[in-house]
C-alpha cells in the first residue's frame, strides 16, 4: 500500500515523512518544486510533480494508495485559497473515491471555529469562520465530510491549536519572536489569566499518525490541543532560556490602545509594529480548545508536551543561530 502525502515540504509534512518511513511506509509526495524536498529523504519517496489543483496531477498520485495525508493549505496568498483549500481538496477526494483510497487524514485547523474570546471550545463547537483562510479550510473540512457520508471512504479531519517546533522549511514564526522578547526580558502580560493554546509539532505528527488506524465509520473530527495557563507556558520559556520568569503586567485596556496605534503605522507607513491587535488578542485570550477527545483516542498522553516541546525548540533555533 502507498501512502501519499500532500504538503510534504511543509511545516507538519516534513516531520511527518521520517516518520513514515521509519515505519518502512511506501510514500509519494506530490510537489510542485522536486528541489524543495530535503536531501536526507528526497531520494526515498516517489515523487509526482505538480500542482494538486491539476486533475491530471491528482489522478496520479492516486496509483496503488491507501492512505492520504493531506497536509497542503494556502496560508497566506489570498488569490490561492480557494483553489488549494477547496479545490484541491474535492478533486482529490473525488481521486481518492475513486480510486478505492481507504481513508484520508486530513489536516484542518482549530480556526475554523472562529474567534472565541473565553470559555471552552470542542469539536461539537459551532463553527462561525472569520478570515477567508478559516472560511475555505472549514468547507475543505465539509468535503471531506460529505465524501466520507455519500461514497466508501473514511475521512479523519484533525484540527490542530498553533503549532510550534523547529521549521526547517522557514517561513514565519511567531514563537521565535516571542522567545526573543521573554530572552531580553522584555515579555509582559497583558491582563490575566491568559491561556496559551500552543502545540508541540511532534504531538501534532503523533496524532496524525494514530488517527490513520482508529476505527472510524464515515467522518470523524479530532482537536489536538496541550492548553495551558499563559503564566506557565511562559514560565517554562524563561526556565528553558535560563532567564527570570517574567511578571510584570500591563493593564489589558492599555494594550489595546497601544495595539491599536501599532495597527494604523503598519496600515499607513508601512511599518512594523512590535504590537497589535491580534498580538493583544492572542496574549490575552481566555479561550481554552478541548483535545481530551483525541487523547481518549491515544489512550496516552502526548508523547512530547509543551515543556519538552520548547526544550527541543529552543535547542534547534540555537543550533541554528537563531536564538
Amino acid at each position: 500500500m502507498v501512502v501519499l502525502v500532500t504538503g510534504a515540504t511543509g511545516f507538519i509534512g516534513r516531520h511527518l515523512i521520517p516518520k513514515l518511513l521509519k515505519q518502512r511506509a511506501s510514500i509519494r509526495v506530490v510537489t510542485r518544486d522536486p528541489t524543495r524536498l530535503p536531501a536526507e529523504w528526497r531520494d526515498l519517496v516517489d515523487v509526482v510533480v505538480g500542482s494538486l489543483t491539476e486533475l491530471r496531477v491528482q489522478a496520479a498520485a492516486m496509483k496503488g494508495v491507501g492512505l492520504i495525508y493531506n497536509l497542503a493549505a494556502e496560508l497566506r496568498d489570498s488569490s490561492l485559497m480557494r483553489a488549494i483549500n477547496i479545490e484541491a481538496v474535492r478533486g482529490l477526494m473525488e481521486q481518492a473515491a475513486q480510486a478505492g483510497v481507504k481513508r484520508v487524514v486530513h489536516l484542518s485547523s482549530v480556526g475554523v471555529i472562529g474567534a472565541k474570546g473565553t470559555g471552552m471550545v470542542t469539536e461539537g463547537t459551532p463553527c462561525h469562520p472569520q478570515s477567508l483562510y478559516e472560511q475555505t479550510k472549514l468547507e475543505g473540512e465539509r468535503i471531506v465530510q460529505e465524501y466520507a457520508r455519500l461514497r466508501e471512504i473514511e475521512g479523519v479531519i484533525l484540527r490542530p491549536t498553533i503549532v510550534f517546533g523547529d521549521r526547517k522549511e522557514g517561513g514565519g514564526d511567531s514563537l521565535l519572536s516571542w522567545l526573543r522578547v521573554v530572552r531580553r526580558e522584555r515579555f509582559v502580560f497583558f491582563g490575566k489569566h491568559g491561556v496559551a493554546n500552543y502545540i508541540y509539532v511532534g504531538d501534532v505528527v503523533e496524532s496524525l499518525l494514530r488517527l490513520s488506524e482508529i476505527p472510524v465509520s464515515g467522518s470523524a473530527v479530532y482537536i489536538a490541543a496541550d492548553p495551558v495557563p499563559m503564566s506557565e507556558f511562559v514560565r517554562a520559556m524563561a526556565q528553558v532560556l535560563g532567564v527570570p520568569t517574567p511578571r510584570r503586567r500591563f493593564p489589558l485596556w492599555a494594550a489595546y490602545a497601544l495595539g491599536a496605534i501599532g495597527e494604523i503605522l503598519n496600515r499607513m507607513f508601512g511599518m512594523s509594529a512590535p504590537l497589535t491587535l491580534s498580538r493583544v488578542r492572542a496574549l490575552s485570550s481566555k479561550t481554552i480548545f478541548r483535545g481530551d477527545r483525541l487523547l481518549t483516542e491515544l489512550g496516552a498522553p502526548f508523547p512530547y508536551g509543551y515543556q519538552r516541546g520548547l526544550d527541543l525548540t529552543v535547542q534547534w533555533y540555537r543550533s541554528v543561530g537563531q536564538l
